[in-house]
This record gives C-alpha cells, sequence and structure tokens, in this order.
C-alpha cells in the first residue's frame, strides 16, 4: 500500500499533473474560459523537466489546435527553450498561416532544437515567404539546423532553391552526419546531400538535372539522385542518359538505368533491355528489374523475350530480377518457367517466383503453386498459401482444406484464412473438424473467423459452442462471439468484423 507521504512525492506529484493535464483539468479554471485555462496550463507544461508531462502537453495543444495558436506564437519568446522549441514543433502540426512571420522569427533563435523545429514547421505550413530566410539558414553553423532547412525547402517546393540547394551538394562539409542524441521529429536521412538530392526531385526544378547527373556516381547517393531525375523527367534528361550508359564506372551505369524506371518512358525499353547485357550484375539487376514497370502490350512484346532469357543468367539476383519483372507484366510464357524455379535451392528467387505467379490472375499459374504445396521448406508453403489467397482460385479448396493438418502452424493458421477468403461453404466441416483437434490459439482464431466469413447453419452451431467455452482461449471465444451477432443478425461477416 502506498503510504502518505509517498502519495505526494515529487515524482507521484509529476504523474498526477501528468493526469491533470490528460483529461483538461487545471487548477484556477474558476471563472475564466476553460479552454483558455487549459491552453495556458499547457503552456507551462511545455518546459517541464518530466518528458511524459512536456509530451502530453505539446500533444494536447495540438488536438486544442486553434485556440492554442496565439498563446504558442506567444511561447516562441518565453524564456525556456524547451518551450520554445515544442511551440515551434506544435505550430507546424497545427498548420495555420498565422503563425508564418513568428516562425521565421524563430530561425534566428540562439538554440539549434528552436531553429530546427521552426524551419521543419515552415516547410509543414507550406509557407512560401520563408523560402529566402531559409536559404540563409543554409549557412547555419550547425549541421542538423542545415538538413531541416533542406528538407523545408524541399517541402516548399520553390524553384529559388534550386540553385542554392545545389551548392549544398559541393560542399565539403554536407556530408557531416548528426549524431542523433536531441529529441527531434524528423528522423530521415542524417547525410545532409542526401536530403538536398531528395529536396530538389520535390522541387522538380530542371535546372538541378546537371548537377544530379554528376552525382549519379556517387555509391551513396547516387541512387537518390535517380528517383530525383525521375520526377524532373523530360526530354533532356532522357538524352543525357544515354552517354552515361556508356560510363566505365558501373555505379553510373547502375544508377542510370535506375532514372529510365522512373522516368518510364517508352523509349527507354530497347535501352534497358541492352542493357540487360552488361558485363556487371549490379547494371544487369537494375535492367531486369526497370523492365518490370512497362506493362503496355507493346512494350511488353519487346521485354517478355530478353527477360526469359535473364532466367538463365549466371547471377541469381539477376534471375529473381528477370523472375520479379515477368510477374509484373503477366508473362504467359513464362509462368512454365516460374514454376520451375520454385524447386530452386535459393529462397529468394523460390519465393520470388512465388509472389510472380501470384500477379496472375490464372488457372495455370494457380496449378503451378498447388502443385508446389508440397515444398518440404514450411516458410515456401506458407508463401504458396497465401499467394494462392490472392489470386482467388477456388480449385485451390480441397489442397488447402489438405493444410488445415500441415505440421507448421503457420501453414494451418494460413490455410484457414485463405479457405475464409476464397468463400467456398466445402471447407466449413473440415475447419469445425480441425477446431476438434487445434491446440494452437493463433490458428484456432484463424480457423473460427473463417466460419464467421463462411456462415450456413453448420457454422452458426460450431460458433455457439467456442463463444461458451469457459476453456477457450479468450480472443478465441471473442472473435466467435462477432462473428455470431452479425450472422443472428442477417448480416455478412468479413475479415474486418474481428476487428
Amino acid at each position: 500500500m502506498t503510504k502518505r507521504d509517498e502519495l505526494f512525492s515529487f515524482r507521484n506529484a509529476k504523474i498526477l499533473v501528468l493526469m491533470f493535464l490528460l483529461f483538461g483539468i487545471c487548477t484556477g479554471c474558476l471563472g475564466k474560459d476553460p479552454v483558455e485555462a487549459k491552453v495556458n496550463t499547457l503552456i507551462q507544461g511545455l518546459g517541464d523537466e518530466d518528458e511524459r508531462v512536456s509530451s502530453v502537453s505539446a500533444n494536447e495543444l495540438c488536438e486544442i489546435g486553434k485556440p492554442a495558436i496565439d498563446p504558442l506564437i506567444k511561447a516562441l519568446k518565453d524564456e525556456n527553450p524547451q518551450v520554445r522549441s515544442l511551440a515551434a514543433q506544435d505550430l507546424g502540426i497545427i498548420g495555420d498561416k498565422k503563425a508564418t512571420n513568428s516562425l521565421i522569427e524563430a530561425l534566428k533563435d540562439p538554440i539549434p532544437e528552436v531553429r530546427m523545429n521552426a524551419t521543419f514547421s515552415l516547410g509543414e505550413i507550406q509557407a512560401i515567404e520563408a523560402v529566402e530566410p531559409l536559404i540563409e539558414l543554409l549557412e547555419d553553423e550547425n549541421r542538423e539546423v542545415v538538413r531541416y532547412t533542406v528538407i523545408a525547402l524541399g517541402m516548399l517546393k520553390d524553384p529559388r532553391a534550386t540553385e542554392p540547394l545545389c551548392e549544398v551538394l559541393k560542399r565539403d562539409d554536407a556530408d557531416i552526419s548528426y549524431d542523433g542524441n536531441s529529441d527531434m521529429r524528423y528522423t530521415g536521412n542524417s547525410n545532409i546531400r542526401s536530403e538536398a538530392v531528395l529536396a530538389l526531385g520535390e522541387i522538380g526544378d530542371p535546372q538541378a538535372v546537371d548537377t544530379l547527373l554528376d552525382v549519379l556516381d556517387d555509391k551513396e547517393i547516387g541512387r537518390s539522385a535517380a528517383s530525383s531525375l525521375g520526377c524532373i523527367k523530360g526530354e533532356y534528361v532522357f538524352g543525357k542518359l544515354i552517354k552515361l550508359l556508356d560510363s566505365k564506372n558501373p555505379t553510373t551505369r547502375t544508377n542510370a538505368v535506375a532514372v529510365y524506371e522512373y522516368i518510364q518512358d517508352p523509349a527507354a525499353v530497347p535501352i534497358l533491355v541492352r542493357m540487360l547485357n552488361d558485363p556487371v550484375p549490379e547494371v544487369r539487376i537494375e535492367a531486369a528489374y526497370a523492365l518490370g514497370h512497362f506493362n503496355e502490350s507493346e512494350e511488353i512484346a519487346q521485354t517478355e523475350e530478353p527477360l526469359i532469357n535473364a532466367l538463365g543468367d549466371s547471377r541469381v539476383e539477376v534471375q529473381a530480377a528477370a523472375a520479379g519483372s515477368l510477374g509484373r507484366i503477366e508473362s504467359k510464357k513464362a509462368i512454365p518457367l516460374l514454376a520451375e524455379l520454385i524447386q530452386s535451392k535459393n529462397s529468394t528467387l523460390c519465393r520470388t517466383a512465388i509472389y510472380s505467379l501470384a500477379r496472375y490472375k490464372d488457372p495455370e499459374a494457380a496449378d503451378a503453386l498447388i502443385a508446389a504445396l508440397g515444398n518440404e521448406n514450411s516458410n515456401i508453403r506458407i508463401d504458396i498459401v497465401y499467394s494462392l489467397r490472392e489470386i482467388g482460385d477456388i480449385r485451390a479448396v480441397d489442397p488447402l482444406i489438405s493444410l488445415l493438418g500441415d505440421e507448421n502452424y503457420r501453414v494451418r493458421k494460413g490455410a484457414a484464412t485463405a479457405l475464409g477468403s476464397l468463400g467456398d461453404r466445402r471447407a466449413v466441416e473440415p475447419l469445425i473438424k480441425a477446431l476438434e483437434t487445434e491446440r494452437e490459439s493463433d490458428v484456432r482464431i484463424s480457423e473460427v473467423q473463417a466460419l464467421g466469413i463462411l456462415g450456413g447453419s453448420e457454422a452458426i452451431n460450431c460458433l455457439s459452442r467456442v463463444s461458451t467455452d469457459k476453456d477457450e482461449y479468450g480472443y478465441v471465444r471473442s472473435s466467435a462471439e462477432k462473428a455470431l451477432v452479425i450472422l443472428k443478425g442477417g448480416g455478412k461477416v468479413n475479415t474486418s468484423s474481428f476487428y
């Protein structure tokens, strides 16, 4: 039992304050606007040393929204830097442009955390007026402030920031990373150059093309540069890329191929097909993967055979990339070959083939997966079960019923779930029988839920027994009860009915 003096110890008093904040209870509210009083109490809570109190205060102020804006703007001048920092953060989350000028002023705050949150919030509220002040902040002495500024400029998407961000990419100090000790809201990549590349992609200004092309050879940020170039697109990008495909640097070639994936210009198809013959595996992998994003019939006519040939590549990674792309373009010719790959000893290749076949709404693909259900690897069987569920072919019902007795409980669980999804009431009796011996709670839940989805008098009778069985797992019993309420009311049970 807690003693009287312990109850009012400093630590427990903090917890009581937290409770008061959560329920909006504050002293001195009598005769005052209760919202105003609550806001004032929460503003004070922002500066509390107890993180629980300051965090709850910040969250509550965000929930209050507009009535909290003026007090939060005022709090940007508070003598406590923690109050200023959290106030800057909340103003961005609330998202009212009324705070713009005050947040711009906060960019000059002596505390880095305040500048960081003010910067990010200006990006969140789309304060275009802040572009020039933010550009100036790119010269801040604190590297993390610079990183936040880069992110904010990307959020604002203003071309005025293009040239300054390109300059950031060239700076010697731009790769200094943050140690992550401060409690900041944004948890993105700590590399400033990487953020600059992404920001340039957000802005989408063609003036950034040459700068981004120049960093395609960078092992750290080259792939991000490819993505950003894909956002810009245009003939200018396309033409310059062709020259880079002949670069002696394999990283450059790999990332140049990736740009074509993002651009998705049909004219890139023959170029990517050619790159399937590159001597460097990484380039071939990227080319094989990129080709899977060209799904028009005239494009598939050019890519199907080269991708099928790539299934015989000397590197398993290239084979897997080709298998994935053949699934994405739903190549009928590839189905027998993908079926063979399910027997591969390489798990990545095997699973890629399974996922690819799941994309087909085709009986031949379903047959290939059903034939592979005897795989000795339980993880492979699980993947096949969920793929059959995706395809939705009712010919999988009987094979799935047989898996209700599988030695692996995850396979049994997946089979029960899939039988519910397929909606064939042939599975009702086998599911009821399986419940008689099943001991794993997760499997029992799936079996009960499947019975609820399938419905019918037999299922209802079984669910009634389960719902009243005092020895049954609680959640299993609860699932049965939920299904019964819907079924007895004449409704139809679906997966979301249980959540």
